[in-house]
This record gives structure tokens, C-alpha cells and sequence, in this order.
């Protein structure tokens, strides 16, 4: 599944793995459904990944809620705390450009890649994210025997400053550079941690 993540050529990259082991295949079976049905919900990320993180919400190809698992062309709305994004109205925009899932006898994954993106509501063709649309967000589960693990990895992260206001400059470099230093990791820590936590 690795290969499907973009190559690392500028700026920036992230990893992010938490990992769980359970007794059994057949345990982990049944938690990795538990574990699908918590990733494709993108409405609920900020359930898992802690409240004062960042607001995930799954759009539509107009910009309006769907209550469906991601499907591409759909968008992510992000709301970052701390610092209002006015070329999104307040959000930051990636577009799903793949959602795919594999299963063989012994492993199954399930892999979303995101890309920083106008946003949809608008006319406005302007990049409505803190990233160039260089980057990628790449999101991934999978179950490997009695393993199941959660994945985030951020390629080239370049900061967003293409045709846009000094304020909008500097908010981008800021959140871009904060994230590619620590904000970000802890995020999806949180995140992929939440995702795959086992309850007895």
C-alpha cells in the first residue's frame, strides 16, 4: 500500500503509525470493521482525535455535508484552531483524489489521499489551504494478521502563498510551518490513535 503514497521531492513529510496487536486474527477482524466504520466517518475524526484539534467535515462536490464514507471528488472542510483561514471562509480544503481498499486472506487496508484545494462554495479558484496543492495528506488503515495499524503521511508540504493577501500569507506560513514542526504530528497522533483504540 506504501506505493500508492506520493514521492517525497519538496519541502516537508510526516509519519504517523500507531499500531495494536490483539489476541487473535479473529478478534482483529472484527475490531478492523469497527476500526473501518470509524475512518470513513470523517464527520466524527474530531471525536477521536480530541476536541481542541482540528474540525473535520466530509463535503460533497457542491460543499455540502455528506453523511457518506468519502468517495473521490468529495472534499474535506478543516477547521484549524487558532487561526482563521479567510480564503476559505474561516476553513482549510483538500479534495479526496483516491479512495481505495484492498483485501487479501491474511490483510486488508483501506487508503484515502487528499489534496489541498479551492473551496467549493466559492467561484474562486484560490488554493483554500495552508499547503500548495504540491502536498498530500495520505490516510490509511490496514490489518495485517492480528495487527491493525493507522497511518498519516504528509508529502511535500510546501506552504501555500500563491496569489493571496500578506495576512493570508503569513497565516499560511505559520500554520504550514508549525505543522511540519510539531502541530500537525500531534494531531494526527491523536487521530490515528483514536482510530484504532481497542475496547474490551
Amino acid at each position: 500500500m506504501h506505493e500508492k503514497i506520493p514521492p517525497q521531492q519538496t519541502g516537508a513529510k510526516s509519519d504517523t503509525i500507531s499500531e495494536i496487536e490483539l489476541d487473535s486474527v479473529s478478534l482483529a477482524k472484527t475490531h478492523f470493521d469497527i476500526v473501518k466504520r470509524r475512518f470513513v466517518d470523517v464527520n466524527c475524526w474530531e471525536l477521536f482525535a480530541g476536541t481542541e484539534k482540528a474540525e473535520f467535515s466530509l463535503r460533497d462536490k457542491q460543499g455540502e455535508l455528506s453523511l457518506d464514507p468519502p468517495k473521490v471528488g468529495d472534499y474535506f472542510r478543516i477547521k484549524v484552531p487558532g487561526l482563521h483561514n479567510p480564503t476559505g471562509d474561516g476553513y482549510d480544503w483538500v479534495q479526496v483524489e483516491k479512495f481505495e481498499e484492498e483485501h487479501s486472506d491474511n490483510s486488508e487496508c483501506v487508503y484515502i489521499r487528499v489534496r489541498p484545494t479551492s473551496d467549493p462554495t466559492k467561484r474562486d479558484e484560490t488554493t483554500a489551504h495552508f499547503f500548495d496543492p504540491k502536498a498530500t495528506s495520505n490516510f490509511l488503515i490496514k490489518r495485517e494478521g492480528n495487527k491493525i495499524s493507522a497511518e498519516v503521511h504528509g508529502r511535500n508540504e510546501v506552504p501555500n502563498t500563491e496569489d493571496l493577501t500578506i495576512i493570508e500569507k503569513i497565516r499560511n506560513s505559520l500554520v504550514a510551518v508549525g505543522g511540519m514542526i510539531a502541530g500537525s504530528k500531534f494531531q494526527w497522533k491523536s487521530l490515528t490513535e483514536g482510530l484504532i483504540k481497542y475496547e474490551a
